[in-house]
């Protein structure tokens, strides 16, 4: 059960944590920040891609490296690996990575998202809030080890990181607004209730768990991040920093609730 959740968070975050180096100029700072984290991203991408290969040697005794879903994360980890070897002492092409990471990230969605029929406005909703989760944790991620890298390069503006934080910031309340939509609107075919609505089946038994994610990961997370973003005013980056750590452990908390329900009861939030 927790591998298919695995699979699911860890291709998510290798699809879409490059686009965040958009958000670092390479005249501003080091080509060696490149290098760790298009590293991350292969090293999460690759685990994921084993995982999911001994998964299936469990199920049917034989490791397939030629299905759709396995033959397209190598391919997409294998151009991650090519650029950062080619680009190692050069200037990072940075449209080419976000390109291949956009192309990744639809095939994720192809592949993680194309059994959820989308017949409606509010299955649109949804399927854009569980997608914004995805980008959520690898924001997260991404701010905390920028925080670290004002110890590697000293004098690095701090408008890197405070507008890192502030488009983390956008994310979480894009999420909590749609998740509001969401829970208002919508009703949830419950397997022990049937048919009832999403703030009932909060309250109910088989539902509760949610809350974990609501709290956690969006609630929560936003309070911690208004936070950060006061202790990067006052020029505390690494104060920041430890908040981010704080941040990625209550937005991971929520991802893990969500993909969950999004993986095992079909419900995307």
């Amino acid at each position: 059960m927790i591998i298919e959740l695995i699979i699911v968070l860890f291709f998510g975050f290798c699809c879409s944590y490059p686009i965040f180096l958009l958000m670092t100029p390479q005249k501003k700072i080091k080509v060696n920040f490149f290098h760790f984290n298009l590293g991350l991203s292969i090293i999460v991408g690759s685990f994921a891609l084993l995982i999911n290969l001994f998964s299936s040697f469990y199920y049917s005794n034989k490791f397939d490296l030629m299905n759709d879903l396995n033959l397209g994360y190598i391919i997409i980890i294998l151009f991650f690996s090519i650029l950062t070897w080619y680009y190692w002492e050069k200037k990072y092409p940075i449209q080419i990575i976000v390109l291949i990471s956009i192309l990744g990230l639809l095939f994720s969605i192809n592949n993680f998202y194309f059994d959820k029929e989308i017949i409606s406005y509010f299955d649109f909703i949804n399927f854009i809030s569980s997608v914004l989760g995805t980008f959520t944790l690898s924001s997260v991620v991404f701010c905390m080890i920028l925080g670290h890298w004002y110890l590697n390069i000293p004098h690095l503006p701090v408008n890197l990181i405070k507008n890192a934080v502030k488009f983390l910031n956008l994310l979480l309340f894009s999420r909590l607004f749609f998740n509001i939509i969401i829970i208002y609107f919508t009703k949830i075919d419950s397997n022990i209730y049937g048919q009832i609505s999403f703030i009932d089946y909060l309250l109910s038994f088989e539902g509760i768990i949610l809350w974990l994610g609501i709290l956690f990961g969006i609630v929560g997370a936003i309070i911690i991040n208004i936070l950060t973003i006061q202790t990067i005013k006052l020029q505390a980056i690494q104060s920041a920093t430890g908040l981010l750590y704080v941040n990625l452990v209550m937005i991971l908390i929520g991802e893990m609730v969500f993909k969950y329900f999004m993986v095992y009861k079909n419900i995307l939030l």
